[in-house]
């Protein structure tokens, strides 16, 4: 059967001589492996349209749960991100992460709209790494079913007072609690998390933050992620040592 279907490209590993296999997020399929025979032979039409972070249309043969590519396209190559060795190490770590909050059971299009304006920020706006970053990783918690409690204390239920956020059970906490695993978190951090939650995914950077406010909110959201995926994704301790 023949399917055609769009979706970035997360992870190619080698397979034989000229033989790549290609983990793609998908609009309709979700994650899915993908043989592209010859992609690594020299002068394949197919070379562009397959390279890692490549948003690209491809044409699939399936058979068995099995897919083959049979033609692939370029849609988008985010070539902002391609010379700089931080931001390319930052996209990797975004596809990382995209990578093991999707599966070929669960269709979730909305993943791959979070990654695609993350390295569309990447690479073509003026937005520090830090806050992509952030946003990025606090929006992709949230599509893993990790939503966390942004409008009141998770010990008393108060929507007054809130000072800290919660990393490990997941919201925030009011000045008179203390749940064991504060992280300090200010106004600006709390608008921002509710900003980022409410708002659609192509204007999830759309917002102002101070820079103290924005040190505390990076530190939240790449500890959160981490506990809940119990996970030390190894691209984003490459892509700190870089800074």
């Amino acid at each position: 059967m023949q399917v055609v279907d769009k979706g970035l490209i997360l992870r190619e590993t080698p397979y034989k001589e000229a033989d790549i296999m290609l983990n793609i997020l998908t609009e309709c399929g979700g994650k899915l492996s993908v043989l592209a025979r010859g992609a690594k032979r020299k002068g394949s039409r197919m070379s562009a349209a397959v390279q890692l972070l490549t948003y690209s249309e491809f044409t699939l043969y399936e058979s068995g749960g099995r897919y083959t590519l049979n033609d692939a396209e370029p849609l988008e190559m985010f070539f902002g991100i391609r010379g700089d060795i931080v931001k390319l190490a930052l996209a990797s770590y975004f596809a990382e992460v995209l990578e093991a909050a999707s599966d070929e059971e669960s269709i979730n299009p909305e993943l791959l709209r979070l990654g695609l304006n993350s390295l569309y920020a990447l690479a073509n706006t003026d937005i520090p790494n830090e806050k992509i970053k952030a946003v990025f990783e606090f929006k992709v918690a949230e599509l893993s079913g990790y939503a966390p409690n942004v409008f009141s204390c998770i010990c008393c239920n108060s929507p007054d007072g809130l000072r800290a956020f919660d990393v490990k059970n997941g919201g925030l906490v009011c000045g008179k609690c203390d749940s064991g695993y504060n992280r300090a978190a200010d106004p600006g951090v709390i608008d921002a998390m509710r900003f980022i939650m409410r708002e659609d995914i192509k204007r999830i950077f759309s917002f102002n933050i101070s820079d103290a406010s924005m040190r505390q909110l990076s530190l939240i959201t790449d500890e959160y992620l981490r506990i809940h995926f119990d996970r030390n994704f190894k691209t984003n301790a490459f892509y700190k040592s870089l800074l």
